[in-house]
């Protein structure tokens, strides 16, 4: 019994190490993914004409939740903010991520 209890052990030890690569996350080196330019346009102007709310996460970081209420030229809107009526300028280069509900 206490070799196939020693077998055991040790195959155990690399399917744990697979899982762990595999399943296991450092919350350290966690990061968002920014989306394709294309994708960015499209969600905003989806946003923009069914008048829904957008939450932005934007290239240094901070994030938004707000309507986008006009589109300027190819690349602008006009964000308007949920919490106030604060409008901000958005250039889809500046734009990491666009979450629609």
């Amino acid at each position: 019994m206490s070799q196939i209890a020693s077998f055991a052990k040790h195959a155990v030890q690399p399917i744990k190490k697979a899982f762990h690569y595999l399943f296991a996350y450092d919350p350290d080196r966690l990061a968002i993914m920014p989306d394709e330019l294309s994708e960015n346009l499209q969600h905003l102007q989806e946003a923009m004409l069914n008048r829904s709310y957008a939450l932005i996460t934007l290239n240094d970081g901070s994030w938004k939740v707000g309507k986008i209420t006009k589109r300027l030229s190819a690349s602008r809107f006009v964000f308007r903010d949920a919490d106030s009526k604060i409008f901000y300028l958005l250039t889809v280069n500046d734009v990491l991520t666009v979450e629609l509900p």
